[in-house]
C-alpha cells in the first residue's frame, strides 16, 4: 500500500518541551563518505553535507562540541567507534536527565549495508547499536542510496491530504525514528546545482527555520519531516530523474512534542518580506547555497543564518532580481521588493566578479590618530571624511583629515595647521559579519606653520615687524588593514590600522624620512 502522503509525529520528553531542553543531553554522530565499495562512482557531496549538518547542530540543536562527533574517514569501524563514544556520555549521563542521541549518514547504499570508504557497515547492526543507546530518544536520518523503507503507523497516523503530516495529541515520547532520504528501490539524489543532495538540503533549510510552520522559534521533528518529505518530493517530481519520496519507520511510545532545532541560534536573520514572491536561492560568499525555496506573496519567510555576507536572488529566464547581504551578530534584515536589482542573470552568480549591491558608494565620518609629522608636537588627532566605492572583491577610496598643533620653548612657539589627503586600495577579505580590507594608500599632507620667536616678538612690537608663516606639503606612503562590521542597514562600523613612512619637516627647517603609524575609527554609511 502506498500512501500518498506520510506520517509526522509529536516527539518530546516531559509536558514542555521549552523547560524540558536544558535538562536534556543531546549527542551527535555525523557519518559523511564520498567513497563507497569498489567500482562505485564517488559522491561529491556526501561529506560536504555532512559537514554542513554538524555545524547546524552546533548552533541550533543544542549539541555542544564535545558531544558532537564527525565521521568523515575509518570506515565502517570509525562509526563504530562513534558510536561507543557516544553511548559512554550518555550512559554517564543518564542519572541526570534524558538524553537523545541524533544519527546522520550520507553514503552510498544498498537494502542490507551502508558503504564506507570500502568498507559495509550492515543495516541490521547499526539498527542494534542505535537500539542499544541509552537515550530516551534515538533519532536517525539516512540519506543514502538504495535503504529500505518500512513504514509503521505506530506513533502516528498516516493522511491521504496534501498535507503529510497529522499530529496526533501531545504526549512523553520514547523510542526511536528513522527518516530515509528515500523510499524501497528509489536513489537518494545528488543535485550540483544544490552542491549537496536533495533530501539533506531540504533537511538543512528546515532546520534554519523553513520548517518552522507555526512561527513560534522552534523546529520540531513533525515540522521538519513535513518539510522535508513535501520539499524533495516536488522538487524530484519536476528533475526529470524520477520522484524521490522520503519514507519513515517510527518504533514509539507515549505523547509530546520534540524539538529539534531552535534557528535563533545561528546568530543572524534573513527575512524576506511580503512582497517578495517566488523562485529565490540564498548564497554565502564561500558561493555555497544556503536555502532554495518557493515564496507566496502576502506573507514573510524567516531564515536562520550565521552572520556574514549573502546574496539573494530571485531568477527570472535569462534575468534575474539579486541583492548582497551583510549580518552582523543577532542582526535582522528584512527585504522588501525594492531592496532587489535587475541584473542578467550571469552577474547574480558570485563568480561574475561584478557588485550586486544597490549602494556601492560609501561616505565615513571618524577620528585618527598620528604618530605627528613634526617631531616634538606629540600624537596628531584628525578628524576625518571619506569616500568609497566596493566592488566584488576590492575596494578603492579617498579620505580628507584636518588637525591643529602646536608646541612652546623658552625662545619660540609654534602652532601648525594640517590637511591630509589620502586616496588608498585594497582586497576586500570576508570573515563571517566582518570584513577585512588589506590595502594601501598614498597620502600627502599640506602643513602651515606659524613661527614666533621670543625676540622677534618684541621686536615685532617694537618695529611692527613678525616672521612670515611656511608651508610645506609632506608626502606618505604606507599598507593598511581595515576592518568593518554592520551596524544597521546601512550603518558599519570601521576601524583601521596603517603604517608607513613620511618626508617630514624638522622644527629648524631640515627635512627627513621618519615612520609613520595611525589608527582610525569611522561610521561608514552606504549613499
Amino acid at each position: 500500500m502506498r500512501w500518498g502522503a506520510l506520517l509526522g509525529v509529536w516527539l518530546c520528553f516531559g509536558a514542555s518541551a521549552a523547560n524540558a531542553a536544558p535538562e536534556e543531553l543531546r549527542v551527535a554522530v555525523v557519518v559523511g563518505s564520498d567513497d563507497g565499495l569498489r567500482g562505485e562512482a564517488p559522491l561529491d557531496y556526501a561529506e560536504a553535507d555532512a559537514r554542513r549538518f554538524h555545524q547546524l547542530l552546533l548552533h541550533a540543536g543544542s549539541v555542544a562540541p564535545e558531544h558532537a562527533f564527525l565521521v568523515t574517514e575509518g570506515g565502517a569501524d570509525g562509526v563504530r567507534l562513534a558510536l561507543a563514544r557516544a553511548r559512554e556520555l550518555l550512559a554517564r549521563a543518564r542519572r541526570q536527565g534524558p538524553g537523545a542521541l541524533v544519527f546522520y549518514v550520507s553514503a552510498h547504499a544498498d537494502a542490507e549495508s551502508l558503504h564506507l570508504a570500502g568498507t559495509r557497515l550492515p543495516l541490521a547492526e547499526l539498527r542494534r547499536l542505535l537500539a542499544d543507546m541509552p537515550a530516551t530518544l534515538r533519532l536517525a536520518l539516512v540519506d543514502a542510496c538504495r535503504t529500505p523503507a518500512v513504514a509503521r503507523a505506530k506513533g502516528g497516523t498516516p493522511s491521504t491530504a496534501e498535507v503529510p503530516v497529522r499530529l496526533e495529541a501531545p504526549s512523553e515520547v520514547e523510542g526511536t525514528v528513522w527518516l530515509m532520504a528515500s523510499s524501497e528501490g528509489e536513489p537518494a539524489q545528488e543535485w550540483a546545482s544544490l552542491r549537496g543532495a536533495l533530501f539533506t538540503h531540504h533537511v538543512l533549510a528546515g532546520l534554519r527555520g523553513l520548517a518552522d510552520a507555526d512561527d513560534d522559534g522552534a523546529v520540531t521533528l513533525a515540522e521538519l519531516y513535513t518539510h522535508a518529505w513535501r520539499h524533495t518530493l516536488a522538487s524530484s517530481a519536476l528533475s526529470g530523474a524520477g520522484a524521490q519520496h522520503p519514507s519513515f519507520d517510527i518504533r514509539l511510545s507515549g505523547w509530546g512534542e520534540w524539538v529539534l532545532a531552535r534557528p535563533a541560534g545561528m546568530g543572524a536573520s534573513l527575512v524576506l518580506g511580503e512582497d517578495v514572491e517566488g523562485h529565490l536561492w540564498v548564497a554565502d560568499h564561500q558561493q555555497e547555497l544556503v536555502a532554495e525555496l518557493h515564496k507566496a506573496r502576502g506573507s514573510s519567510t524567516r531564515l536562520a543564518v550565521r552572520p556574514g555576507r549573502y546574496r539573494v536572488v530571485r531568477p527570472e529566464g535569462t534575468f534575474a532580481e539579486a541583492v548582497d547581504v551583510q549580518l552582523g551578530w543577532r542582526a535582522e534584515r528584512v527585504l522588501t521588493r525594492s531592496d532587489f536589482l535587475r541584473v542578467p542573470l550571469q552577474r547574480a552568480r558570485w563568480r561574475g566578479g561584478t557588485p550586486l549591491a544597490l549602494r556601492p558608494w560609501e561616505a565615513s565620518v571618524g577620528y585618527a590618530v598620528s604618530s605627528g609629522s613634526l617631531q616634538g608636537l606629540g600624537a596628531a588627532h584628525f578628524g576625518e571624511v571619506g569616500l568609497r566605492h566596493r566592488w566584488s572583491r576590492s575596494v578603492a577610496r579617498a579620505r580628507l583629515g584636518l588637525t591643529r598643533a602646536g608646541m612652546e620653548r623658552e625662545s619660540f612657539t609654534l602652532s601648525q595647521t594640517e590637511l591630509q589627503v589620502a586616496l588608498g586600495g585594497g582586497l576586500l577579505l570576508p570573515a563571517g559579519p566582518v570584513e577585512l580590507t588589506v590595502g594601501a594608500e598614498a597620502r600627502a599632507t599640506w602643513v602651515w606653520q606659524s613661527l614666533r620667536r621670543v625676540d622677534e616678538e618684541q621686536a615685532g612690537r617694537i618695529f611692527g615687524v613678525g616672521e612670515a608663516g611656511r608651508w610645506g606639503i609632506i608626502p606618505g606612503l604606507g599598507p593598511f588593514v581595515a576592518a568593518t562590521y554592520p551596524l544597521a542597514e546601512r550603518l558599519q562600523l570601521g576601524v583601521e590600522g596603517a603604517a608607513g613612512v613620511t618626508h617630514a619637516p624638522r622644527y629648524d627647517g631640515k627635512a627627513e624620512l621618519q615612520p609613520s603609524v595611525q589608527l582610525r575609527a569611522a561610521l561608514h554609511v552606504a549613499l
